[in-house]
């Protein structure tokens, strides 16, 4: 086994990000005894590749080593308050995103509007994941903005966590969801049209048809799809399955919701 010391210099060489993502794997499956100290004493480090690295070895760390949380929380937080390069700013909030304690989001919420959207992004994903049900007027407000963020990935996150993540409603909410549903960006397309089929926006099925319709249909659109149990959609749906080349359980769990044959139950 290579020393932790072997790992990390590869780690901090690593440019490939699969290859990266790989050796803090290793680092931190391999090596537990003496990961910490070392992600911690990285994250400390006067080099901005050596902070990204000790913060997004704290991220992997709190995952295979739960018992590790509130030092790695106190490290982060700490960290957080003193770093300002783009990378490693947004290893930590993403890292603390990892680390799932909601009372950490006061401190991530002023970075919706960082200048960088790298940290946008890590900041969609923290407030995404971390946030608990029902969603304070904090995290409401950073995810409806981040929705409409000018970076795809951004947007993608943040309707994810608006619609998907979060069971919040309201004209807002439905408003934010509905920008999205013609977004340039696929991913936030169908993120969008299944957070409005899930709360049974009728708005959502002109948009549903049409994504339907595309070369580029997947299976959340048809998931979509069975969460609004709109007949309407039912002449999109036969023509996919005659089409083929969609999964089949999914596409016929849509059809017969939009049947009325397997209704599903009403939004709470």
């Amino acid at each position: 086994m290579r020393p932790l010391g072997v790992r990390i210099e590869a780690a901090l060489r690593a440019y490939e990000e699969d290859c990266r993502w790989d050796l803090i794997d290793g680092i931190v499956g391999e090596c537990p005894d003496d990961v910490l100290e070392a992600a911690t004493g990285l994250l400390r480090g006067e080099s901005e590749r050596a902070r990204t690295l000790g913060a997004d070895i704290l991220g992997r760390l709190v995952g295979a080593e739960p018992d590790t949380r509130p030092v790695v929380l106190e490290a982060l937080l700490g960290a957080l308050d003193l770093e300002q390069p783009a990378a490693p700013l947004a290893s930590i909030v993403a890292a603390i995103g990892h680390v799932g304690d909601a009372g950490a989001l006061g401190r991530i919420f002023p970075l919706t509007v960082n200048e960088s959207a790298e940290v946008r992004l890590a900041v969609a994903f923290a407030v995404a994941t971390m946030s608990p049900q029902p969603l304070s007027p904090e995290a409401r407000t950073a995810l409806i903005g981040l929705s409409r963020d000018a970076n795809p990935e951004v947007r993608d996150w943040a309707t994810f966590g608006l619609g998907t993540l979060s069971d919040a409603d309201g004209p807002d909410v439905r408003a934010a969801l509905l920008a999205r549903a013609e977004d340039a960006y696929r991913e936030t397309r169908a993120e969008a049209l299944f957070g409005l089929a899930v709360r049974r926006d009728p708005r959502a099925v002109p948009h549903l048809i049409r994504a339907l319709e595309s070369l580029t249909v997947d299976g959340l659109e048809v998931d979509a799809a069975a969460a609004s149990a709109d007949p309407r959609l039912l002449p999109a749906l036969w023509a996919l399955q005659r089409a083929g080349g969609t999964d089949e359980l999914r596409l016929r769990r849509a059809i017969d919701r939009c049947s009325g044959r397997d209704r599903p139950a009403p939004p709470s």
